[in-house]
């Protein structure tokens, strides 16, 4: 048979027994139709109650923002009223708080200080319930103590720093929930919401009048059994269909009421337009067939011989088909197998790249375990050393023995607090969070400097060391351009075998400065060269001594970036050596030579100081150097023994840690600073510049970062001019 054939039986099929069965199906539609018509009204209720949560949550919300304010947890209300009229600006809400027994203390819609009429009979019960909830609730139409009107609160419970226990209610009048109604619907249609006693709440006509009048009888009941549908009697005496919807948050229903005679006569009118537009549907059909079915017959033929060509690699040239998606269809046909072979070349680039992730991802891993070995191993050697020297101090050595245990100590100590300082300071730099301060200086002086300082570390005692220096004036940060000098100069001799030769040289080039850094030593392999920039990515040594974090070339990179430069290196490859190249910009004006100042000298003798560090061990180490020195030190663990101590020993400075065991130091510097006179001093293992600018805001003169040593004391006390 043709397709025209198929068609017509096709829909002789479906519309004739639709046809002999539209009568029970109107009638199934009517039933539907009055069910559609009831869903509705059931989600007109639950959106009634939605926009009451809504009001609510809001309400509650801003009283848990107003509840953190510390005003109010001092007891401070004449301020926390100023918030929280400032909170409440723009919106229908006031504050207020009240005691235990329900009496308001502010209301923030009468002034403050005005007095406040006693609360309404059933204020202490409702007080007292939520007090034994201890959460946010929401209460049932009330009258106000200082409006005499109907209100509804969200009431918060709160217990002040002093013990006292109040309630802070977000409230609004009752006549605004009649602005939250739906209001697009018919006029005979009743939308109304109950509290939980069956009191109305708001209502979308009468709504002045019917405010906290009780529920009827047959609603009540249905309130209270939490039923989704019932029927009542309307002011008119004509029955109504009713929707009910409750909210979990507040207890509170909405009521949606449709006159019966309406929800039928909507029902039979949309069955009447479904009959007609199926009658219509049905003839409309069998001459569309008809019509259809000789467009499909060529499309189908075209579209036969498309799919056949288009497995062999070609297709027939484009044809109007007449209908508008199988013309889409034919030109997805034709696009389909350019598309393919991209989608393929896609594929194999996409492949190709998570393959090259999977390496770098590997790479990485490896590098970070490789790290975390290496870091171990660079923190037991000191702590091994340290440990041992403790042992042979214990064991009664003494003379020159004991002396070298000292000197380990120290050394090693020295050593651990480096690595520390180089993995924060490594952290801080890598992140951008370093503060550069930029000053024009000399290239040429800041290689020497740096040279000299790891001559005398003995950092290139084993290397032949050449400088080749032409003065040249950069904008730079002149600690950390040491600290790029000195990193570079460092990796050289790490790699650089005893005897061999590091040259370092300053030139202009291209309007530029160049610093060079040579060496003779292993050189880089090709496969370590791209990666020579990231963290914790280091070339093999022969020695663990001679090894570091793998950190030092990536904190070279990005400040000198961070200083508008460029780094570079080049080798030939392992035994070739290689050259670091460092561009910085060139200063536009060589300043003046500045004169340095005089060095600073500190004496203590009778100092008195107070020290305040919950860890007894380094407490009794800080008030051994500073009583080595000539101090008068007392000391304390917490908080609040140093503000006792220090108001009758009255100390000349402070130092006092940030961490304690019971209130911050920033309470204490506060503390101390009102009792006049001290000068204060913050030890802490926080450097950030948000910790110092927070230390320096609490009253501090000095921040310290731990570990402290004697001289980070004296400059610090000498810093403040204490002593002459």
């Amino acid at each position: 048979m043709r397709v025209r054939t198929h068609l017509s039986l096709l829909a002789a099929a479906v519309f004739l027994p639709m046809i002999v069965g539209a009568g029970v199906a109107i009638k199934l539609l009517l039933d539907a139709e009055r069910h559609a018509v009831l869903r509705g009204m059931q989600e007109l209720a639950r959106a009634s109650v939605l926009a009451m949560d809504q009001e609510l949550t809001a309400a509650i919300a801003s009283g848990q923002a107003l509840a953190t304010s510390a005003r109010l947890k001092q007891g401070d209300f004449e301020y926390f009223y100023r918030q929280a009229r400032s909170a409440n600006a723009g919106t229908s809400r006031e504050t207020a708080v009240l005691r235990e027994d329900g009496q308001q203390l502010f209301n923030t819609v009468v002034p403050y200080g005005q007095p406040i009429a006693p609360p309404p009979p059933g204020a202490l019960q409702r007080v007292a319930d939520v007090f034994e909830r201890q959460r946010p609730t929401v209460s049932n139409l009330i009258v106000g103590s200082a409006t005499r009107r109907y209100v509804i609160s969200a009431e918060l419970p709160l217990t002040l720093d002093d013990g006292r226990r109040v309630l802070l209610d977000q409230w609004f009048d009752a006549q605004h929930l009649n602005r939250l109604l739906p209001r697009d619907v018919p006029a005979s249609w009743q939308v109304s919401v109950f509290d939980r006693d069956g009191a109305a709440l708001a209502r979308n006509e009468g709504s002045s009048a019917s405010v906290g009048a009780r529920a009827s009888p047959e609603l009540l009941r249905a309130l209270r059994s939490g039923a989704a549908r019932t029927e009542l009697a309307g002011r008119d005496g004509a029955p109504m269909a009713a929707a009910l919807a409750r909210s979990s948050l507040s207890g509170w229903t909405a009521v949606i009421g449709v006159p019966v005679r309406e929800l039928e006569a909507t029902a039979a009118r949309a069955v009447s337009l479904t009959a007609a537009t199926l009658l219509c549907a049905v003839v409309l059909a069998l001459a569309g067939a008809i019509l259809f079915a000789r467009r499909l017959l060529a499309a189908t033929e075209y579209l036969g011989a498309a799919t056949e060509g288009m497995a062999e690699g070609w297709l027939p040239p484009p044809a109007d088909l007449r209908i508008a998606e199988l013309n889409s269809l034919q030109q997805v046909l034709h696009a389909v197998s350019r598309r393919l072979q991209k989608a393929e070349a896609g594929r194999r680039k996409h492949l190709a790249e998570v393959q090259a992730a999977r390496s770098v991802a590997e790479a990485q891993n490896r590098a970070k375990d490789e790290f975390l070995a290496m870091l171990g191993h660079e923190l037991r050697n000191p702590l091994g050393a340290i440990s041992s020297a403790i042992d042979l101090i214990q064991m009664g050595a003494g003379g020159g023995a004991a002396e070298r245990a000292h000197q380990i100590i120290g050394r090693q100590s020295r050593h651990l607090a480096h690595l520390v300082d180089e993995l924060l300071d490594a952290n801080r730099v890598l992140s951008g969070k370093v503060v550069l301060a930029l000053a024009p200086l000399d290239l040429a002086v800041a290689v020497r400097e740096a040279a000299l300082t790891l001559q005398t570390q003995g950092t290139t005692a084993g290397h032949e060391l050449t400088l080749d220096l032409e003065p040249l004036w950069v904008n730079g940060d002149p600690t950390r351009l040491q600290q790029v000098i000195g990193n570079l100069v460092e990796n050289a001799a790490k790699y650089t075998q005893a005897g061999g030769h590091i040259h370092v040289s300053t030139r202009r080039r291209g309007g530029m400065a160049e610093l060079v850094v040579r060496d003779d030593g292993k050189g880089i392999d090709a496969e370590l060269l791209p990666r020579v920039w990231d963290v914790f990515v280091q070339g093999k040594v022969s020695s663990r001594a001679k090894g570091g974090l793998g950190i030092g070339l990536a904190v070279v990179k990005s400040l000198v970036e961070q200083q508008h430069g460029s780094v570079a290196v080049v080798s030939a490859g392992a035994g070739q050596g290689s050259s670091f190249t460092v561009r910085l910009p060139l200063a536009q004006e060589t300043p003046a030579a500045a004169e340095l100042p005089a060095p600073v000298t500190t004496a203590l003798d009778g100092l008195r100081v107070l020290v305040v560090e919950d860890n007894e061990d380094l407490r009794e180490m800080m008030c051994a150097l500073l009583a080595s020195r000539g101090c008068a030190v007392d000391s304390a663990a917490d908080g609040r023994s140093a503000i006792a101590l220090a108001a009758n020993a009255l100390p000349q400075v402070a130092f006092v840690d940030i961490d304690l065991p019971d209130i911050a130091g920033h309470e204490v510097a506060r503390a101390l600073a009102g009792q006049g006179g001290i000068r204060l001093v913050a030890v802490t293992g926080y450097g950030q510049p948000e910790d110092v600018r927070r230390a320096l805001a609490a009253g501090f003169d000095r921040h310290l970062k731990k570990p402290v040593r004697l001289e980070d004391l004296e400059r610090a006390i000498g810093e403040m001019d204490l002593v002459r």
